[in-house]
């Protein structure tokens, strides 16, 4: 048992999580297919998509090793609903200014981050490697969809990783968010660079947050995740998600059955 399970057991027992259906299906859009890339720290060799015969319904034929992805039962995304209220402390964000290094893998504008930003929570401290954005959310946060999904992919020396989530909803234009639009390179395998940001700044004041162990949100859906998904949402201008949208019209995986894990929700 992760040092995560541990934990939620300590923290929600003798509480019980009562599990309803599964949450409906994304409506797929049209995406971008792509050749190789990475992501979260996995080799990916299969040319995989979000939608028709390279979509998720069948990332588990791709490959072998993506046979998880259809196939598991701490899969990601989920809906974010009937959570458990827990004690599950603060999270200690120790992020210092990013200098954007962009490339866009044909799913994604992933960043690379520059070493020595982290994050501590439960006890363990996870090193920040990369950060991207989903349009729309992947998460749901209680049946609602957001424009826009960005998540801080962390890592542990033992090869977990920990992602915190930040929804997205359309408001006021977002200065810091427009410093990473400015960024995103328009085509496939372009890499852009810009300006240091302060990542501080795309977190919403709020700091209550979801947990639940799971997996990557792609091939090969690794089910190695500690999941943070904020609960309140920052804000971005129609225009700004229009901008992302252009590029990346559709890149979020549909939802996946929570079955008997636990949901925690601390403030």
């Amino acid at each position: 048992m992760s040092n995560f399970s541990a934990f939620t057991v300590t923290a929600v027992m003798p509480a019980l999580l009562t599990l309803g259906a599964a949450p409906a299906q994304i409506q797929s859009a049209p995406a971008a297919q792509t050749p190789p890339s990475t992501v979260a720290g996995e080799a990916i060799r299969t040319e995989w998509g979000y939608v028709g015969p390279t979509g998720p319904d069948h990332w588990s034929e791709l490959s072998k090793s993506y046979a998880i992805c259809n196939n598991g039962n701490q899969e990601s995304p989920v809906d974010l609903a009937d959570a458990i209220e827990a004690g599950l402390g603060t999270i200690v964000f120790d992020w210092k200014p990013q200098p954007l290094r962009a490339i866009n893998n044909g799913h994604t504008v992933e960043f690379e981050a520059a070493s020595g930003s982290s994050i501590a929570v439960g006890g363990r401290r996870y090193a920040l490697s990369q950060f991207h954005i989903h349009h729309p959310s992947e998460h749901l946060l209680a049946g609602r969809r957001f424009p826009l999904e960005l998540h801080f992919v962390h890592t542990l020396p033992d090869g977990t990783i920990g992602v915190v989530g930040v929804f997205v909803a359309e408001g006021a234009a977002n200065p810091v968010l427009q410093s990473l639009l400015d960024t995103v390179p328009p085509m496939r395998g372009d890499t852009r660079a810009g300006a240091a940001i302060d990542l501080n700044r795309l977190l919403p004041k709020a700091r209550d947050f979801y947990r639940y162990e799971g997996s990557l949100t792609t091939p090969p859906c690794a089910e190695k995740v500690d999941w943070i998904v904020l609960g309140q949402p920052i804000a971005a201008s129609a225009a700004q998600i229009a901008r992302f949208q252009a590029i990346f019209p559709f890149n979020a995986r549909p939802l996946q059955p929570l079955y008997r894990r636990f949901l925690l929700h601390g403030r």
